[in-house]
């Protein structure tokens, strides 16, 4: 029986890791859900291999939410989901491009945490301190994927938000997000979300 039970205890601590992970994951969901708006200032990184080292590009953006609506700025485009449709727009050359989903293209921490509820195993992969916050890191390996080898999503353990996420591709390219500064429940406005506005008079539709 001794020899048995210490046979289990490593498969009962996996366990006990993936159900402790994904809760944690949950929460952050179900906390990101009740929020009524969102403003996020964050930078994306994309490393990729070159000539045996990695290259970064990093850019900067603002995110903008209101329920499932989603507005993201970037220096080169914008992307808007109005909750039904999903957009790219590309100010500079005044055109409107529509996209298949919303959810696999979008930023949105929701979003984010929608896309990993399912298909893959998850555990608790330590803490760090950044800028004075805790963040507690999630490691997610898919069950099937050709595209991607691992994710990790690092959550703010005070305020139980998104912090950022790494996602590692088989391809050796890795994207990062990761959040400057995170405002709630502040006042927005809701025009900002209508592909129909004013502000988007005499753009093309691609």
């Amino acid at each position: 029986m001794r020899i048995l039970a210490l046979l289990l205890l490593p498969l009962f601590t996996v366990a006990q890791s993936h159900n402790e992970a994904k809760d944690l994951l949950n929460q952050v969901y179900e906390k990101t859900l009740g929020l009524e708006t969102q403003h996020i200032s964050f930078t994306n990184t994309i490393a990729a291999p070159s000539n045996g080292g990695m290259k970064e590009r990093s850019s900067d953006g603002e995110l903008y939410a209101i329920g499932e609506k989603v507005r993201i700025k970037t220096g080169a485009f914008e992307f808007l989901s109005d909750g039904k449709n999903a957009y790219l727009i590309y100010p500079e050359d005044q055109e409107i491009e529509r996209t298949a989903s919303g959810e696999e293209t979008s930023l949105s921490p929701s979003d984010i945490l929608k896309n990993y509820q399912s298909g893959y195993s998850y555990k608790m992969a330590g803490k760090s301190t950044e800028n004075g916050q805790v963040i507690q890191y999630v490691a997610l390996k898919p069950v099937a994927s050709e595209e991607i080898r691992e994710i990790l999503i690092g959550v703010n353990t005070k305020t139980l938000l998104l912090q950022n996420y790494t996602q590692f591709g088989t391809n050796g390219i890795n994207t990062t997000f990761t959040v400057q500064t995170y405002d709630v429940n502040v006042a927005l406005d809701k025009d900002m979300f209508n592909i129909n506005s004013k502000e988007f008079e005499g753009f093309y539709r691609l």
